[in-house]
């Protein structure tokens, strides 16, 4: 298993997305801040710390993975909510979060907002779901895929980590072997779609996640760019 990953400010004065890929190759962790310079990163930093030490001690059964995961995920919401809530500076800040964890030739994993995990098996799909106004209006026919594309509030999420006392959340579990597991801003999925991701996948690349990165790059994305890639085939 190789683990490539890549963050790129893209055209913005800092950098609000964070990540983190456990040594191990167990797990990896992405989170996409908002809320202004100095608050979207502290979201995004907060909720990258808390499940990093969550998870990095030893698991080996299932039931001890979803408990560290729903713990961890509640810990990290509280944390940045009473933070926003006592500091002026911080007031208002979330961030999406994305993890990942092989277990047992298991993939569990967890999304809150419009960061993406895809699978690879045969061919590139989408894993997670989209917490956002524009996915809702898909799910109930509003719109096509295509005007969800250019819709003008598709940055609208209808659900954050660390923007209320509580969050909603679901661990979910896939036994597909893949190829490729993949997690991103949407700084990369905004930009570039699913089709240019799996062209790239399917390149032989050696390193994977800084040429997603710079795709995105080239077609003129301006927000922030973090990109995970793991490749079980190497």
């Amino acid at each position: 298993m190789k683990i490539s990953a890549y963050s790129h400010i893209g055209g913005r004065e800092n950098n609000e997305d964070s990540y983190y890929v456990d040594p191990n190759k167990h797990f990896a962790i992405l989170a996409d801040g908002m809320g202004g310079h100095a608050a979207g990163e502290k979201a995004s930093e907060i909720a990258v710390n808390v499940l990093k030490k969550r998870l990095s001690g030893t698991v080996k059964s299932e039931k001890k993975l979803l408990k560290l995961l729903n713990d961890g995920v509640r810990e990290a919401n509280t944390e940045i909510f009473k933070k926003s809530a006592e500091h002026l500076k911080y007031r208002g800040m979330g961030t999406t979060l994305s993890v990942v964890y092989l277990l047992n030739d298991k993939l569990y994993y967890l999304n809150i907002g419009d960061s993406r995990i895809y699978g690879y098996g045969d061919e590139l799909f989408q894993i997670s779901k989209d917490d956002s106004f524009v996915n809702y209006l898909l799910d109930i026919g509003d719109i096509s895929e295509e005007e969800a594309r250019v819709h003008p509030k598709k940055n609208v999420l209808t659900k954050a980590l660390g923007t209320a006392q509580g969050v909603d959340f679901e661990i979910r579990s896939l036994e597909e072997n893949l190829r490729f597991i993949v997690l991103c801003s949407d700084g990369l999925s905004d930009v570039v779609d699913i089709q240019n991701i799996e062209k790239i996948l399917e390149s032989e690349e050696e390193d994977y996640s800084k040429r997603l990165v710079q795709e995105a790059l080239d077609c003129d994305g301006k927000d922030n760019i973090t990109v995970i890639v793991f490749d079980s085939s190497r």
